[in-house]
């Protein structure tokens, strides 16, 4: 096969071929894997916290979440960012609510919490409705269910 392939898109014959294959070096399998292992280790594991919002409004309500979420050690004052929301739009998008009482569930990923973390807040920075869950104690399974009203 030639280094440069061929697309055809809507019957017109276009050449492509990778930006800068010329430079390109290619690496052994055993390179890649073991940058690869190591990148995975430098992030093993991760922080899951399953929430539960109640809407406290008569009438309609919405919930989002800012994506300057964090945790933040309660001893160091150290913080961990909010690395994704499953579940729930990020701001400025929202979910509404089409009744009072009604639950939103959703899960928060973070990094890892630390070993020496030993309570910590969870802490959404955004304008009125932010919130802030204090003295959160960790634990070894870095699972965490989380009631938000």
């Amino acid at each position: 096969m030639p280094a440069d392939l061929a697309l055809v898109i809507n019957s017109t014959i276009m050449k492509w071929r990778p930006i800068d294959d010329s430079q390109e070096e290619p690496q052994n399998n055993e390179m890649v894997w073991t940058e690869l292992a190591s990148k995975a280790q430098e992030n093993e594991g991760q922080s899951l916290f399953y929430c539960q919002y109640t809407n406290r409004f008569d009438s309609g309500g919405w919930v989002n979440i800012e994506a300057d979420t964090y945790l933040e050690n309660a001893d160091t004052f150290e913080q961990l960012e909010l690395l994704n929301a499953i579940g729930l739009p990020f701001a400025p998008f929202r979910h509404y609510f089409s009744e009072p009482g009604e639950h939103k569930e959703f899960l928060l990923l973070f990094p890892k919490i630390p070993k020496y973390w030993k309570r910590f807040h969870l802490v959404e920075c955004a304008g009125a409705g932010s919130f802030r869950v204090r003295d959160i104690m960790r634990n070894t399974k870095g699972v965490y269910h989380i009631q938000l009203t």
